[in-house]
C-alpha cells in the first residue's frame, strides 16, 4: 500500500514541529523564536510509542504566508505542490489558537491548493488562561474541516491526533480548490485573466512577480512570458487586492467565532494582567541603554561559565585518555602498529574529546537562550546596530546561530528575503566563532595565560579572553557585512518585521536532548572527519624513517617527514605572525575542520615526544623549547596572534560546500576562502607584529 504522505504546515512559533516530534518520535530543535526550520524533514508515524505503517510526515518550514519573499516560503509551497518532492495527500495544519488571526491568513493559501487539511488548534491551554476561549466545534463548523484540539508542551491531545491519522490512511479525497474571490471588475480578475485563469498557479507567479523573486516560482518559459508581459503597477495593484480579499476573509471567520472587534476588546481586558508581567519584563530586556548590557553581561556570565565549569570534566577526560595510552602500549607492545594507536588515534581524537564539556555548555545555553524567547529579544536588541550594517534584526537570528555551527546558521538565512542580504549574511556568518573555534580558544587560553586569576570579581583572565574572542568575531562580522553591503551587494536597508514570542519556562528535558544530541553530532565527526584527517597525518609525521644518526644536532626525525617538510616549506611565512612549522602543520589539517588543529597538534607533540613521559597536550605546548634559543617555544602574544587567525580564518570545508549549495556557484565560496585568509593573515600579522613594538613580545 502506498505511503500516506502528511504535510505539517503553520506559522512559526506555533508549536508545529514540537508536534512532529511526538508524533514521529523525532528530536528537531525546536526553537522559541522564527526561523529554525529551514527545509522540510521528514518521520514515520508512532502510535504509543510504535511506528504505524503506511503514514510519513514531512515537517515545513514555519511560514507566515506563501508568498515567495524568501526562500523558506518557497520551500512550503513547492513541498505542498510537489515541484520538488512527492505531494503531500494530506495537510496537517497547526494554529496557534491564543492568535487565531494571524494564523488564518497562511490557512487560506493552504485551503486554495485543494487538498485534504486536518486542523489542529494548539496551545489551548494558554488560550483558555488568556480567556480567548476558541470553540473547537465552532471552528470545524466554520472551515468545514476536522479540529483536533493539543497542547504540544505536554502531549494533551497528540494520542488522538496520531489515531486519527491512521484511520483516515487510505480514505482521502482530493477537496475542491476554496479560492478566496478575486473582486469582480478589479485588476486582480484582470492579471489573471491575462494569465490564463484563476488558480494557485497563477496566483503564486503573480505575487513572485510583485514580490521581484519570480525565480522563487520556478515558472516555465509560457508562464514567464505571460507573467512579464503583465504592467508593472497593475501586479502591485493586482497583489494589494488579493491580500485584502484574503484578510476580509479572515474577519469574516473571526466574526462567525465570536473573535471579532468586540470580543477582542473583552479579550484584552482578560490578557492584560497576564501580559502586564511580559511587558515589563521587556521594557528592561530590550531597553534603549540597559538591553545591549545586559545582553553583554549574559555573554560575559555564558562564557566565564563555560570555562569555569568545564575545568573540572576536562581534567577527568584528560586523565583518561592518558590512562587509555598507556593500557592500549602495555597490551600492544613496542611497534608501529601501537604507535598508529597511541599516537595517532588516542592522542588525536582524545585532545579533541577532552574539549566536550565546554562544547556541551555552549549548546546548553544556547538552547536555554533560544527556548526562553531571549534569543527574539536580542535580534530586537542590536537591531539598531544592524541597521548600520544595512540589514536589520531579522539577519542576526542566523548568526547568532552560528555560534553554534555555521552550517545550519548557513541554511537558516532562507527566511531573508532579499536575495543581496541574505549573501551578506552568509559571508558574515563564518566570522562568528563557532563551536568549532571553542578548542583552539580554550587550548591556548589553558596553556599560554594564567586562566585562573581573577579579573574584575567573579570573572577570571580565562572567561574575559574568551569572551574577547567571541566579541571580536561578532564585530568582525558587523563591520565587514557593512563593508559587503555598501560595496559588493548593494541594496536598500529592509525594515525589520519580528515576531517578540512569548516568554517561555524552557522544558528542561527537551533542551538537556538537544545538548545530547548536539555533542553526540560532534563526537561523531571526532569518530569520522578528525578520526580520517588524523589517521592520514600520523602518516605524513611518521614517515619516511629517519635513522637517528642522521639528524644534524637540535633535529627531530618528525622535521624530515612529510608534513615536517611541508611545514618547514610554510615557516618563513608563519614566522612573522609568530607560529612555527608545527602550527603550520595543524593549519593544513584543520582545514578539514577547525578542531583537527588540537588533535594534530596532540600528534606532533606526542610523536616528538614519544621517548619522554607523556603529557597532556597543554603541558607540552607550555613547556617546549625553541633549539636554538632555549626559550619557550610559544608566548601570550604568539597564542593571541593564533586566536586571531582563527576567528577570522575559513578552516571549514564543509562551510565552503554548504555556501555553494546555497549561493549556486563557486563565485562566493571562493569569495569567501580567498579574503577571509587574507584577512586573517593580516590581522594576525598585525597583533604579533604590533605586539613586539609595543614590548609584548
Amino acid at each position: 500500500m502506498k505511503a500516506l504522505r502528511v504535510a505539517v504546515a503553520g506559522n512559526p512559533n506555533v508549536g508545529k514541529t514540537s508536534l512532529f516530534n511526538l508524533l514521529t518520535g523525532s528530536r528537531y530543535k525546536v526553537g522559541n523564536y522564527p526561523g529554525v526550520t529551514v527545509e522540510t524533514r521528514e518521520g514515520g508515524l508512532r502510535v504509543e510509542g510504535r511506528a504505524v505503517e503506511g503514514v510519513r510526515l514531512v515537517d515545513l518550514p514555519g511560514t507566515y504566508s506563501l508568498t515567495p519573499m524568501a526562500e523558506d516560503e518557497a520551500v512550503a509551497f513547492r513541498a505542498l505542490t510537489g515541484a520538488d518532492v512527492e505531494a503531500p495527500e494530506l495537510v496537517l495544519l497547526v494554529l496557534d489558537a491564543t492568535n487565531l488571526g494571524r494564523n488564518l491568513y497562511l490557512a487560506l493559501q493552504i485551503f486554495e491548493l485543494g487538498l485534504p487539511v486536518v486542523v489542529v488548534l494548539n496551545m489551548v491551554d494558554l488560550a483558555k488562561d488568556a480567556g480567548v476561549g476558541v470553540d473547537a466545534r465552532a471552528l470545524e463548523a466554520a472551515l468545514g474541516l476536522p479540529v483536533v484540539e493539543t497542547v504540544a508542551r505536554t502531549g494533551e491531545g497528540v494520542p488522538e491526533l496520531a489515531a486519527r491519522l491512521k484511520s483516515m490512511a487510505g480514505q482521502l479525497e482530493l477537496m475542491e480548490q476554496r479560492l478566496v474571490p478575486a473582486p469582480e471588475g478589479g485588476v486582480l480578475a484582470r492579471c489573471l485573466a491575462d494569465m490564463g485563469g484563476d488558480g494557485p498557479r497563477q496566483r503564486w507567479l503573480l505575487a513572485g512577480r510583485a514580490a521581484d523573486r519570480l525565480e522563487l516560482a520556478a515558472p516555465s518559459e509560457a508562464e514567464r512570458q505571460r507573467v512579464d508581459g503583465l504592467d508593472e503597477e497593475a501586479v502591485r495593484e493586482a497583489m494589494a487586492e488579493l491580500v485584502g480579499a484574503r484578510y476580509a476573509e479572515v474577519d469574516r471567520l473571526l466574526e462567525g467565532l465570536g473573535l471579532g472587534a468586540d470580543a477582542a476588546e473583552s479579550r484584552d481586558a482578560n490578557v492584560a494582567p497576564a501580559m502586564a508581567t511580559s511587558e515589563k519584563v521587556d521594557a528592561v530586556l530590550t531597553h534603549r541603554v540597559f538591553g545591549p548590557l545586559i545582553f553583554v553581561a549574559v555573554m560575559a556570565l555564558v562564557f566565564q561559565s563555560i570555562f569555569s565549569w568545564a575545568d573540572p570534566f576536562m581534567g577527568v577526560i584528560e586523565g583518561g585518555v592518558g590512562w587509555l595510552s598507556e593500557a592500549a602500549r602495555s597490551i600492544l607492545g613496542p611497534g608501529l602498529f601501537t604507535d598508529l594507536v597511541t599516537e595517532g588515534v588516542i592522542a588525536g581524537v582524545g585532545n579533541v574529546v577532552v574539549f566536550v564539556p565546554q562544547i556541551a555548555l555552549l549548546f546548553l545555553f544556547i538552547g536555554l537562550l533560544e527556548d526562553s524567547g531571549y534569543m527574539a529579544r536580542a535580534a530586537f536588541i542590536v537591531d539598531r546596530l544592524m541597521a548600520r550594517v544595512g540589514l536589520n534584526g531579522k539577519a542576526f537570528v542566523p548568526l547568532l546561530s552560528g555560534y553554534a555551527c555555521a552550517i545550519p546558521a548557513i541554511m537558516s538565512t532562507r527566511t531573508i528575503a532579499s536575495f543581496k542580504d541574505r549573501v551578506v549574511a552568509i559571508l558574515m556568518i563564518p566570522f562568528v566563532s563557532c563551536s568549532a573555534r571553542l578548542p583552539v580558544y580554550t587550548l591556548i587560553i589553558g596553556t599560554l595565560f594564567v586562566a585562573d586569576e581573577r579579573v574584575f570579581g567573579p570573572f577570571t583572565q580565562g572567561g574575559l579572553i574568551l569572551l574577547a574572542m567571541y566579541g571580536l568575531s561578532t564585530v568582525s562580522a558587523l563591520v565587514l557585512g557593512a563593508v559587503y553591503k555598501r560595496t559588493l551587494l548593494k541594496s536598500p536597508t529592509p525594515p525589520l518585521v519580528l515576531e517578540l514570542p512569548p516568554y517561555r519556562l524552557p522544558r528542561i528535558r527537551d533542551t538537556l536532548r538537544h545538548v545530547w544530541d548536539r555533542t553526540l553530532d560532534f563526537l561523531r565527526d571526532a569518530g569520522t572527519i578528525i578520526l580520517a584527517v588524523t589517521i592520514v597525518l600520523w602518516g605524513l609525521l611518521t614517515f619516511p624513517r629517519v635513522d637517528p644518526s642522521e639528524l644534524s644536532e637540535g633535529e627531530t626525525a618528525i622535521e624530515r617527514s612529510v608534513a615536517g617538510t611541508v611545514g618547514k616549506a610554510m615557516e618563513p611565512a608563519l614566522e612573522p605572525i609568530g607560529q612555527d612549522w608545527r602550527i603550520g602543520v595543524a593549519l593544513i589539517g584543520s582545514f578539514a575542520a577547525r578542531e583537527v588543529l588540537v588533535s594534530t597538534l596532540g600528534l606532533v607533540y606526542d610523536i616528538e615526544g614519544a621517548d619522554e613521559d607523556d603529557a597532556p597536550l597543554r603541558d607540552a605546548m607550555r613547556e617546549a623549547k625553541d633549539p636554538e634559543t632555549g626559550e619557550p617555544r610559544y608566548s601570550p602574544l604568539s597564542g593571541l596572534a593564533l586566536m586571531v587567525f582563527f576567528v577570522y580564518a575559513c578552516q571549514c570545508m564543509s562551510t565552503l560546500a554548504v555556501v555553494r549549495r546555497e549561493t549556486g556557484g563557486w563565485k562566493w565560496p571562493i569569495f569567501m576562502l580567498v579574503s577571509m585568509t587574507v584577512i586573517a593573515y593580516v590581522a594576525a600579522l598585525i597583533v604579533y607584529q604590533g605586539g613586539q613594538l609595543l614590548g609584548f613580545g
